[in-house]
Parts: structure tokens; sequence; C-alpha cells
């Protein structure tokens, strides 16, 4: 429950700090006093989204806090899985600067929007008079039911399956868009090719070598044995001379250093020129002109051209390096039929089990149907409608949702004799805000949250239906604590504790204030509100007679 309430710089409040009781309690004023600006500030608290608009002095920040006691209401998971200190008194601040950033913290930890969101929604339920509008929502209709069954562990259950159910769609959705942008069967057609050339690092060199060479073969082998025959068996024999020149080096070597250091230079060129002449002889026996070995040359050499062109390649290692990255992308390719066929399973079997955790909440929504159906009659029926009729008919959708396959349908009369329909085509507004009224009634005897505040649900009711509102709201307030914001005195009266918020002017501003009545100006207060300011000693009496009656 909301146990204090403290607001700086906020719309037409300054200051403002206020203490809040359990059970049922009461905010009244003036039209345009500010009693709305409580629950914009709360909403604030909880979660909802600001601007620079809220500040009453544009050049300060606005502040607002709240103490809430929150000991029975199991919250210590929720606050371990948020990872914030654990605390019976929670208390939750935020700021909102004039530059529009706002900053919010839980028990002294700063916290995002969608953590004060998710612990807010376990605090308070804000219920205005746009709320009756959730009465046309299949969805609130939908909660209604779960909640009064108390099915929240089946929904978690289902819900939670249900996420893991779509996170796998997803998942085999950008499966199938990464494989898609790749043709498998040309990749494979690609690297089956480049498989086939048998593909040998430096081949290409040696085969443009060979080529050239028995391209030129006669002309290479004829001049190869000129040079051997010069060497060698020439009538001028090159290496006789040779020979000649080295031995008479080597007889004057003795007279003379230099001579020595050239004799046995001479005799290592001459070493060297007899095996370069060795060389070109096996060169020349070995040089034979083949056609056949040409054109397998030339066929083999072609291969590798065409296949370096296709690829934007220019040497053999550079097609390797490409066949790697092709059996690489090939490999990603499989995996990924791999996972889609696992995918495809899991998915499968998912959403038999999600089928059957549906049809089991159906069945339990059915069953409720007729308790919730004889409640919301009595509880109408104590609120001036005594013909009221409800019938809650659950129709069923063609595909899994996020609550299961069920979609209600809450259909209403207020007079016997008449069509059931659609409730909020058939409700009027005061008709309305009973049936919400009692539909809170009853989810929240059921899901206790700590605290309900009603801003002017009572709009478009008489006094006298006004009056068994506030019989219902005094019984929720058995259970939590129950704050009202009205304009009925009816309401105001049933309250165990009552608030008036004002306007206060001096020369320079105008703000907004809240205090707590004591008795004696709680019977002022209600007698304004019965004769529309005028007090009377009739009015006054009134006002008394109201507060005895509750």
């Amino acid at each position: 429950m909301i146990q204090h309430l403290y607001i700086e710089n906020f719309t037409l409040i300054e200051h403002l700090s206020i203490d809040f009781e359990e059970g049922f309690s009461v905010i009244t004023g003036e039209t345009g006093a500010g009693k709305s600006i409580l629950i914009d500030a709360l909403a604030l608290l909880l979660g909802q989204r600001a601007d620079t608009s809220v500040l009453f002095d544009k050049n300060r920040k606005s502040i607002i806090e709240a103490t809430f006691d929150i000991k029975n209401q199991n919250l210590l998971s929720l606050f371990e899985e948020e990872d914030l200190d654990y605390d019976d008194i929670c208390i939750i601040h935020r700021e909102i600067n004039p530059q529009s950033k706002s900053r919010a913290f839980i028990n002294d930890t700063p916290v995002n929007i969608n953590t004060l969101k998710r612990i807010g929604e376990k605090l308070v339920d804000i219920h205005s008079q746009h709320s009756n509008l959730l009465l046309q929502d299949n969805n609130f209709q939908l909660l209604v039911l779960d909640q009064y069954a108390r099915l929240d562990k089946e929904i978690k259950t289902y819900k939670d399956t249900f996420r893991i159910f779509q996170s796998q769609k997803k998942q085999l959705q950008e499966l199938f868009d990464k494989s898609g942008n790749q043709d498998k069967e040309y990749l494979e057609f690609l690297c089956n090719e480049l498989e086939e050339a048998k593909l040998i690092a430096g081949e290409q060199t040696d085969l443009e070598e060979k080529l050239q060479m028995l391209s030129h073969a006669e002309e290479i082998k004829q001049k190869l044995s000129e040079i051997i025959n010069m060497m060698d068996f020439n009538e001028i024999n090159v290496f006789q001379q040779l020979q000649d020149c080295k031995q008479r080096l080597s007889s004057m070597e003795k007279h003379s250093l230099k001579l020595e250091t050239l004799s046995t230079r001479f005799n290592s060129i001459l070493i060297d020129l007899k095996d370069i002449t060795n060389e070109i002889s096996t060169i020349a026996e070995n040089t034979v002109y083949d056609p056949h070995e040409i054109e397998q040359l030339s066929s083999r050499l072609n291969t590798l051209y065409r296949l370096e062109q296709k690829h934007k390649v220019n040497n053999e290692k550079d097609l390797i390096a490409v066949k790697e990255q092709l059996r690489e992308k090939l490999q990603a390719i499989y995996q990924v039929e791999v996972s889609t066929s696992d995918l495809k399973e899991s998915i499968l079997q998912i959403e038999k089990q999600l089928y059957l955790l549906a049809k089991e909440l159906s069945q339990k929504r059915k069953n409720i149907i007729p308790s919730i159906e004889q409640a919301l009659k009595e509880r109408l029926q104590s609120m001036n409608m005594p013909q009221a009729m409800i019938k809650i008919v659950l129709e069923q959708n063609n595909q899994l949702t996020e609550t299961g396959l069920d979609k209600p349908v809450f259909l209403f009369n207020a007079n016997r004799g008449t069509d059931m329909k659609a409730m909020a085509k058939v409700a009027s507004g005061g008709e309305l805000s009973r049936l919400m009224l009692a539909i809170k009634s009853l989810i929240l005897q059921k899901n206790i949250l700590p605290t309900i505040i009603f801003d002017e649900i009572d709009s478009g009711v008489s006094g006298e239906v006004s009056a068994k509102m506030g019989k219902v709201m005094q019984e929720i307030a058995r259970f939590i604590q129950v704050i009202a914001i009205t304009h009925l005195p009816q309401i105001a009266s049933k309250a165990k504790v009552h608030y008036l918020v004002y306007k206060k002017d001096d020369k320079e501003k105008t703000c907004s204030q809240i205090k707590r009545l004591s008795q004696a100006e709680r019977v002022v207060e209600i007698a304004k509100m019965i004769s529309n300011e005028k007090l009377s000693d009739s009015t006054l009496q009134a006002a008394q007679t109201l507060l005895n009656n509750d």
C-alpha cells in the first residue's frame, strides 16, 4: 500500500507531502483544483513517460517520490530478477529535469522505465474513466477470466512456451533468409569444378615453361648441339684450349701469388664450364618435339586460364583459395539445413504442446464462466441494476496467440426482454462504470494488488447508485487499500479518510494543495458537495446524516 507521497515542482504543485492509510480513502475538491494531478504524478512514478510540460518551474527539476509497504506482496523474486535490493518498505523516486531527461530509482538503485513499469504494476492499479474502454477489449476480458480463475501459473507456463515458439520461428525465418541468398547447387557446381581440376600450387609456372620448351624444341636442340660441338668436338676444341691455358697458369703459379690466385680461379671456371656443358648435353638429349605432350600441356593451361578468368584471379594459388572459400560457404549452408531441420522438428513439438496447454486453459476458463456471470449479476443488482444480465461466450481463434486460442465476448443487457449484445455497445456511461467496478471488485479479491485508485469512476451515475458503488468500494477496501477521487458526496461519505485538494493563490502564482480533513471539516466539505458550495443548516445536517449512516 502507499504510505507516503511527495511531489515537488509538478504541474500546479510546488510542494506537496501526504500520508495515506490502509482501507478506503477519498480525495475531493473543486473542478480544476488538481485532483487528477495526483494521478498523473503517480502514473509518472510508475513508469509513464514524461516531458518538460509537467514542470511547474521550467528552470527546476520535478521530483516525485512514494513509499510503499510491500511486505505481504511476495515481490522478493521479482526484485531479485531485476537485481534490486529488497525491503518491506519500498521507496520509488523519479526526477524530470528541464532538459527532459528523466531518472528513476527503486530503493536508491537506478532503474529504467521498463523496470519501473514492471514493479509499479504490482503495486498500484490506477482506474480512470478511460479505463471503462477496456470493457470492449478482448484481451482485458480474457484477463478478467484468468485472474478470477487464478490461472497465473498456467498462463505463465503457456506464455513462456509461446515465447520459445515465437523465438524459434524467428530463428527459422532468419535461417531461411540466410540460406535463401545463396544458390547451393551453383556453389556445389563451382566447388566440384575446382575439385576436379586437381589444382597444385606452382603448377602453372612449370607448365608454361615446359610448353615454351616443347614449342621450340627443334630450335633449342639444334643450338644446344652446336654449343656442345664448339666446346668439345669442333676442330677448335674450346675445352682443349682452355685446358692448355690452365696448365700454363699452373706452371707459373709458383712464381707469383697473383698467378696462383688466377690459376685457382681459372680452374674453378673450367670446372663450372664443364658442368654447364654436361647440363646442356642432358637438356639437348631430353628435348624432343612431342605434339601430343604439347596438346596436353596447352589443354591443362587453358583449363587453368579459364578458371582464373571465371573467378577473376591471377594464378592457381588464388584458385585454391577460392575453392576453400566455396567449401566454407557450402559447409555453412549444410549446417543451416541441419539446423533448419532440427528447428522445424522442435517447432512442431512445441506447437503440439501449446495446443494442449491452450485446450487446458480453455477448459478452465469455461469452467469458471458460470461463477463469474453469477457474481457479476449479484454485484450489479447491488448497484441498482436488478434486471442486468451478463453472458460470457468463449469463441475460438483460428491460430495460437499469446493467450491461447480463446476470444471472449462479454454480452450484456440492462433490461429484461432485450437482446444481449456486446456490453460496450449497449451499456450507458453510468452502466459501464458499474460494470467495471463490479469486475474490478471480483478480480481484486482473487488476485490482490496492494492499492487501487479510482479516478472518478462514478461519472454518469445518480446519487442512489453512487451510494451503492461506495458500498462496493468499502467492500474492496476490506482486502486492499482503496483511494477514490470523486465528486459525489454519497461516495465521499463512505471513506475512512477524506482528503481535500484545493488551490492556493498568492500574488505571483496559483498552487494546488492537499490536506486531510478532520471530522468537522468533512461535514462541511460533504455539505458543499451536496449543495454545490452553498452551505445551510439543512445541507450540514444532510452531510452529517450521510456520515452517520456510514
